[in-house]
């Protein structure tokens, strides 16, 4: 079968005009009966223009609720201690119409009205398809009570990467923009919410339910959390073979019911399964600034060689030609690697297999989450990964990268492979042959 019209690979990013296109290619290529005769890659544009498609929607329905929130503005009359105001009446009526909850249509009409008022440009992205819906809300969250002209450039800031990042990536890097812009303002925010710190409660689809501490100070968060780690860690290295994250759940459970740490401790090892049961082995514990010109030229030069292969090469065998071509990009910065790696020793790396502190936390400065594309599990929480598999694989900065355990996994699982031609510069390349770049952090 063809390939899919050039509109549709989520590299290419659309404009208002052409949503129509990819609603016809979407209904053309998307049917359920015909996607069977669709290789992988075209299966993946045909879902990343569906969801263009659905970005586009979802802007027509928040522009919607904010012209109704308008127009009952407008017409607003006085109301006394019996009545609701017109925010409020409109916030139940688009609840009743969508069908959801007070909070949620609550929330649509704020997002709308921020969406129709500060953040236009915002709107904007959403409505041709370059953001999702959890990325507007992202930046509506993110720039919320800020200054006017800061709302501005955070937002301009926020947009010029936001089509190639998760909603996640975007909350980090408005937070960051955020406080240098406007520190004061964020210390506000942070206490505002810190006043309205809570407990919640809610059930869960499994028929349990879930229980959280929301709101808190960050270090009290950070401390309530280590202390119950260390605690369940003890428990673990005790002869306990429950997951860790168990023993956490179950510790915070008997300290939260009134009883004093030793006891809890105690009442966990006598609930312990026994030792026969195996225990799941971690697979590897360890735990884990090339200049911007450098790395943006060597990224270049992956984009340009690999968008050749992608445009030469049927999607079917586009994955082995894309690593032939990081393999060819590896053996031509090869010689600047290791000069770059040795610093003027003769050693390459370090001897052993477990890197040394300095080591780790140089790579962890690097990249400061997971480098798989889309994860923001954060460094220090993550396996310190040899790229190439230690022997023939070496210890150093230009073969270890974090990743977080599941992706780690997903490293190893048939069909996907990660490259590392330059220290920090790390290429992905899926079962469907497609690639991503993952740079250092410079922030």
């Amino acid at each position: 079968m063809s390939e899919l019209p050039a509109l549709l690979p989520s590299s290419s990013p659309i404009i208002v005009s052409g949503i129509w296109e990819v609603r016809v290619a979407v209904c053309e290529f998307g049917e359920r009966g015909r996607l069977s005769g669709l290789t992988d890659s075209e299966l993946l544009q045909v879902a990343a223009a569906a969801r263009r498609q659905t970005s586009w929607a979802q802007a027509r329905e928040l522009a919607a609720i904010a012209e109704l929130a308008r127009r009952r503005g407008e017409d607003d009359p006085a109301v006394g201690y019996r009545g609701l105001s017109a925010h409020e009446a409109v916030v139940e009526e688009v609840g009743a119409a969508l069908t959801v909850t007070g909070n949620a249509a609550a929330t649509l009409v704020h997002l709308a009205e921020r969406l129709t008022g500060p953040l236009t440009e915002t709107l904007g992205a959403l409505e041709a398809g370059h953001i999702d819906l959890a990325t507007a809300r992202a930046i509506s969250d993110g720039t919320e009570n800020l200054p006017d002209d800061v709302v501005g450039r955070v937002q301009v800031a926020a947009l010029e990467k936001a089509s190639g990042q998760t909603s996640g990536q975007v909350r980090r890097r408005i937070k960051r923009l955020a406080e240098r812009l406007a520190p004061q303002c964020v210390e506000e925010r942070r206490r505002e919410a810190i006043r309205q710190r809570r407990l919640e409660l809610w059930e869960s689809p499994a028929g349990t339910a879930d229980l959280g501490l929301c709101d808190l100070p960050p270090e009290d968060a950070h401390a309530i959390y280590n202390k119950i780690s260390a605690a369940a860690r003890g428990v673990r290295a005790d002869g306990d073979t429950r997951s860790l994250q168990c023993i956490r759940a179950d510790l915070a459970t008997q300290l939260l019911n009134g009883h004093p740490l030793p006891d809890a401790i105690q009442a966990l090892l006598a609930q312990a399964p026994p030792t026969a049961v195996a225990a799941i082995p971690d697979a590897v514990g360890e735990q884990g600034e090339e200049h911007d010109e450098v790395i943006g030229e060597l990224a270049g030069m992956a984009d340009r060689q690999l968008g050749q292969v992608c445009d030469r090469v049927p999607a079917r065998a586009r994955s082995a030609a894309v690593a032939h071509a990081v393999a060819r990009i590896d053996l031509r910065l090869g010689a600047r690697r290791d000069t770059f790696c040795r610093g003027g020793d003769d050693t390459h790396g370090h001897p052993g297999y477990r890197a040394p502190a300095a080591l780790r936390r140089e790579i962890q400065v690097r990249h400061s989450t997971c480098v798989f594309p889309t994860c923001n599990q954060p460094s220090h929480r993550c396996d310190l990964d040899h790229t190439t598999p230690w022997r023939p694989g070496i210890t150093c900065r230009c073969n270890l990268a974090p990743l977080c355990r599941s992706h780690h996994r997903l490293k190893q699982t048939r069909g996907w492979k990660l490259h590392q031609p330059w220290p920090g510069l790390l290429i992905w390349v899926t079962p469907a042959g497609a690639w991503y770049i993952v740079r250092p952090d410079r922030q």
